[in-house]
């Protein structure tokens, strides 16, 4: 097995505090901050509103506020005094509004952490919405479900309404089998009994993708697993940060991988997707599954990620059987066996795992950008950009190349997709490792923290292949040692150059071109597919480039 076929046509046009026009093959967009950095206190869940406001959860604090996003005027709709976070994954989370929302129910719908005699809990509650002018507040809270397991790790937390009616949950594995939480079974596996549903014992509910009905009760179509019907819609998940719905109905998920293959998931009722037994495809490749639990003295063994102790329980992918396995829609990337997560080209192997920590996904279905149409957007913590995964006509595939867009120094914690099609908004942690602008090495520099950042499509430019050639033209390619570069000279002043391969790092940069032919050595890396990038001051422009041996 080799490399995914990805990453062809990358974008990796680097952003600057300042307002600025960023380009992708096929649109532009002009790029802006909705007020100043720290705007937000760890932003976590991001909608844009029916009243036209962006509504964002703020995790640690337990604020919930509305964004005036022309002004950046803040109205905080609730401080809620039971959240309980840490500098992990709980706290305020997820957040959906009723789709009844600006008629009879004013209802928004939350999630959070909270201590139960001092054990974290999660629980799911709905506040009604009144406004008096241009102030809001949530009040009279009602309690859909409680108990609910939690974690300093790996909680999700997303929740979404469904076109039926339902409210749709995803609930981590609670970040068991590694780092702090090593020794904790994974329960993404295990489905409740019926005694423990009986008893609202929610124990086994983690790993899981929860459906309710807007009171909290189970629905009486869920699908019945192990002759249980229970919230589970669907199982084996392991850190669902993203959920989204289709105009079709098609309810999609994105999830963290531990090193490698994150995943994108069509989700369907009843169907196990895996986790901790398959991460990505079943093709026994660059996973194995260590299950620390399994140490009689696992408390007294020190953690490391990427071995096994001798002692522990190791199983290859290839012997999970489940029949009603489902296999991701996409990987985010599969590598193989020996691939070298200590490439010194890397800067360390944290940079080198071929992940992109997806914390959350959208779904383009405007016509506004006509190639973007029937595209879902994955936001990456640790790379700092937005990809756009084209889907076909049925949404049951995904299809040509991925696309990586608006590219910055920061953690994208979520992203919301304005009704006209044309503005996007992103939200950014506060604090947090992403790469940095080279995509070499780590970084906790974030360019805008806690901010709300806005691309906004520019209708009158776009890219062609023609703009391409009037700019530059490259020879031999393929090529296996050395590659020509002739610069028009309308277009060569402070033109920089990168090369990036297929896991979107940048390779070699390239210094000192100038109008004319420039003459530059490729001998070093092994063969494959890589995107040579040029950018002068205000424009960039990308030629796939293809090494082969020699």
């Amino acid at each position: 097995m080799t490399f995914t076929k990805l990453l062809r046509k990358i974008f990796l046009l680097l952003i600057f505090y300042s307002a600025v026009t960023v380009r992708a093959q096929d649109a532009s967009f002009f790029m802006s901050q909705i007020g100043s950095n720290n705007l937000l206190t760890t932003p976590w869940d991001l909608l844009y509103g029916p009243d036209e406001y962006l509504w964002v959860t703020e995790k640690e604090p337990g604020i919930i506020v509305r964004v005036n996003p022309e002004t950046a005027e803040r109205d905080e709709l609730i401080e809620i005094d039971d959240v309980a976070p840490t500098i992990g994954q709980d706290g305020l989370l997820g957040m959906a509004l009723h789709p009844g929302f600006t008629g009879e129910n004013p209802y928004v719908f939350v999630s959070y952490t909270h201590l139960v005699e001092g054990e974290r809990k999660q629980k799911l509650v709905r506040f009604t919405y009144a406004i008096n002018g241009e102030d809001g507040t949530l009040s009279s809270p009602e309690i859909l479900i409680d108990n609910l397991p939690a974690s300093n790790d790996h909680n999700s937390g997303r929740l979404i309404f469904g076109p039926d009616g339902k409210l749709y949950y995803t609930i981590g594995d609670q970040g068991g089998n590694q780092n702090r939480n090593y020794c904790n079974p994974i329960v993404s596996q295990i489905l409740p009994t019926q005694l423990e549903i009986d008893a609202q014992d929610w124990t086994h509910y983690p790993g899981k993708i929860l459906r309710l009905n807007p009171d909290g009760s189970i629905p009486d179509d869920n699908p019945i697993l192990d002759g249980v019907q229970s919230h589970i819609y669907s199982y084996g998940h392991r850190n669902p940060q993203g959920i989204v719905f289709s105009n079709s109905g098609t309810l999609y998920a994105d999830e963290h991988g531990p090193n490698t293959d994150d995943e994108v998931n069509m989700i369907s009722a009843g169907n196990n997707y895996g986790w901790p037994n398959v991460v990505g495809y079943r093709d026994d490749q660059a996973y194995d599954y260590c299950n620390w639990s399994t140490l009689s003295n696992c408390s007294n063994v020190s953690y490391s990620n990427g071995s096994c102790p001798a002692s522990a329980t190791l199983q290859e992918e290839s012997s999970f059987m489940a029949e009603n396995y489902q296999e991701p829609l996409f990987s985010m990337f599969a590598v193989t066996d020996d691939y070298d997560y200590d490439n010194p080209a890397c800067g360390n192997s944290w940079i080198c795992r071929p992940n992109v920590a997806p914390s959350s996904i959208g779904i383009y279905e405007s016509d506004a950008i006509p190639s973007w149409k029937n595209s879902l957007l994955v936001t990456s913590l640790k790379r700092g950009r937005v990809y756009r995964l084209q889907l076909d006509e049925s949404g049951t595939a995904v299809v040509g190349d991925t696309m990586q867009l608006f590219y910055t120094q920061n953690r994208y914690r979520d992203i919301a997709i304005h009704p006209d099609g044309k503005s996007f908004y992103l939200i950014t942690d506060q604090s947090g490792r992403t790469s940095d602008l080279a995509g070499l090495d780590a970084t906790s520099s974030l360019r805008n923290p806690g901010a709300i950042l806005k691309f906004t499509l520019e209708e009158s430019v776009a890219l062609t292949d023609r703009e391409n050639q009037s700019f530059f033209r490259i020879w031999p390619n393929p090529t296996s040692k050395n590659i020509y570069i002739d610069l028009q000279t309308s277009h060569a002043k402070d033109v920089r150059g990168t090369l990036i391969n297929t896991s979107g790092q940048v390779v070699k940069r390239f210094t000192g071109l100038t109008p004319g032919v420039n003459i530059r050595e490729l001998d070093n890396f092994p063969p494959g597919v890589y995107m040579l990038k040029l950018a002068s001051q205000n424009r960039s422009w990308q030629e796939r480039v293809v090494l082969h041996s020699s």
